[in-house]
């Protein structure tokens, strides 16, 4: 198992279109983070040290862009050579896109490009470092597993009834690196808020929110998919929870204009009840014994 910076430089470095446009240091790509070697480290081999990419990221929550961090990824190059940071930034981000890494003892992490700012650094000896500073919003998908009945793994093993290719995060096992695709889409299934809306004497009925994400490359399989799940809840009325009672399809809205890694496409209410009291089994008080 890698950890997460491990896992970034992997997606980098298995890129061929983005290696061959990179320096060597080591017979390595000229991939680094935090910092690059020394231009006078023997690794370099006598060698330009340009163009390289340098990344760096810090996990701390960002409510305001609702992410769980930011991934920044420097590309420098020189005017001196052919490759401009115009000609790598595509290739960076198309190494990130719909892609969950999943780091030894961690949550899974998507990326979502967020901007790309370009800058010039002049030295002494006349050249200039070309430069694009490239950022990603990380975005955390949590497991949302909670207790028994649990709404979201409900949701998910109906889903994964209705789409048995995809890949559902949380209920199907994930490796290391997972790349969305058109032949398998990942679902990811999260709950936004869980409301008490009545309760009885043997039953608290809960109204639970849950926001599902289709993740796929190809955007006309993301807007089918969330139409067939929302027309498949909406006639079926009801979703089966794992103990086996029914969650009642209260509210369900499909938005096909939302960010679909940061928002979801799909957004269900489901009303389900919790028992007060357990099944008690009947007691055994009298036995007799007859002899014949």
């Amino acid at each position: 198992m890698m950890i997460l910076e491990e896992l970034i430089y992997k997606r980098f470095s298995g890129s061929q279109e983005l290696v061959k446009r990179l320096a060597s240091y080591k017979d390595a790509p000229a991939v680094f983070s935090p910092e690059p070697p020394d231009e006078s480290s023997e690794g370099w081999n006598g060698n330009s040290q340009y163009p390289m990419v340098i990344y760096n990221f810090d996990l701390q929550a960002n409510e305001e862009r609702h992410s769980a961090g930011v991934l920044s990824v420097s590309l420098l190059c020189q005017n001196t050579t052919e490759v401009m940071p115009e000609a790598i930034e595509p290739l960076v981000r198309d190494c990130l896109r719909d892609v969950i890494l999943k780091p030894e003892g961690g949550t899974p992490y998507c990326f979502t490009w967020a901007r790309t700012d370009a800058f010039t650094i002049d030295d002494d000896k006349g050249s200039a470092t070309i430069g694009s500073e490239v950022r990603f919003d990380i975005l955390e998908y949590p497991s949302w597993e909670t207790s028994d009945p649990d709404p979201v793994m409900a949701v998910n093993k109906y889903i994964k009834e209705l789409y048995p290719e995809c890949l559902i995060m949380g209920y199907d096992r994930m490796d290391e690196i997972t790349e969305a695709s058109k032949g398998q889409p990942v679902i990811y299934c999260r709950l936004l808020s869980v409301d008490k809306s009545r309760e009885t004497n043997t039953v608290a009925w809960m109204d639970g929110r849950i926001a599902v994400h289709i993740l796929c490359p190809d955007s006309e399989i993301r807007l089918k998919m969330a139409a067939a799940i929302t027309s498949s809840m909406s006639l079926d009325g009801e979703i089966i929870m794992l103990d086996h009672s029914p969650m009642f399809i209260k509210r369900l809205q499909a938005n096909y204009k939302s960010d679909y890694l940061k928002d979801g496409q799909i957004f269900v209410t489901g009303n389900y009840g919790l028992l007060r009291y357990k099944a008690k089994p009947h007691a055994l008080t009298k036995v007799q014994i007859a002899y014949k």
